[in-house]
């Protein structure tokens, strides 16, 4: 089975194909995502001697991360979906996240940097969803983690946000991933497989998940209001 998956969630492109040879696995830091990820996957592919048209399943993360930039990689794999008749099969980034560095029995914080001053935040325990996806900051999680010894802190983001739990809960052992940007490639890859043996591929319709307003849905919000003032 032959099996692409990407995460543009973030400024790092994560891809990795799958194929019966094995694992082949990058990712780029500070990538334009809209210029380069065909580009990227070609290059990839051709490095196994593949077409799009010899992929068997398709995966990308659905959010939540950067308004456009997972727009971009659902479109993608989506028209290559659509072209060639590939299933596919979009997945929770901070769970990916999570997965990629966890410690069996903890509580893990999933963390991405969602600008004005606030994050994404997911919390997990052996794989299983605590609470649903927040965007918020350090206060949001003190519920969650008052009654926990050790907790683990993970995603491109978790350092500059450690001062900010620890301060909030001096007591917690945090156990902070020491790698800035930790591959994701290969979790996406056994998420993606697993999700489409159980659920099948994504309805044609989805698309990715959000938990914010975009900043021109803000804007439109705030002129009808002005509207409504009058």
């Amino acid at each position: 089975m032959n099996i692409l998956a990407v995460d543009t969630a973030t400024s790092t492109l994560h891809l990795a194909l799958y194929t019966t040879e094995g694992l082949d696995e990058l990712m780029i830091e500070h990538f334009q995502h809209s210029e380069g990820l065909l580009e990227e996957i070609v290059k990839l592919l051709e490095s196994r001697k593949l077409e799009i048209k010899d992929l068997d399943l398709l995966v990308c993360t659905r959010g939540p991360g950067s308004f456009t930039s997972l727009r971009i990689s659902m479109a993608t794999l989506k028209g290559f979906s659509l072209a060639c008749g590939i299933p596919l099969v979009s997945v929770p980034g901070l769970e990916a996240i999570a997965r990629a560095f966890s410690i069996e029995g903890l509580v893990t914080v999933a963390c991405i940097d969602a600008k004005k001053k606030r994050y994404y935040l997911g919390l997990y325990r052996d794989g299983e969803q605590i609470t649903p996806d927040m965007d918020g900051n350090a206060e949001n999680l003190v519920p969650y983690l008052e009654g926990e010894k050790t907790a683990v802190l993970t995603g491109p983001d978790a350092k500059a946000f450690a001062p900010r739990l620890q301060a909030l809960l001096p007591d917690l052992k945090l156990i902070v991933d020491t790698e800035d940007i930790r591959p994701l490639g290969h979790v996406l890859i056994n998420m993606g497989t697993r999700q489409f043996e159980t659920a099948g591929p994504d309805d044609i319709g989805q698309g990715p998940v959000y938990i914010r307003r975009s900043d021109a849905e803000e804007a439109l919000i705030q002129r009808q209001m002005k509207g409504d003032e009058k």
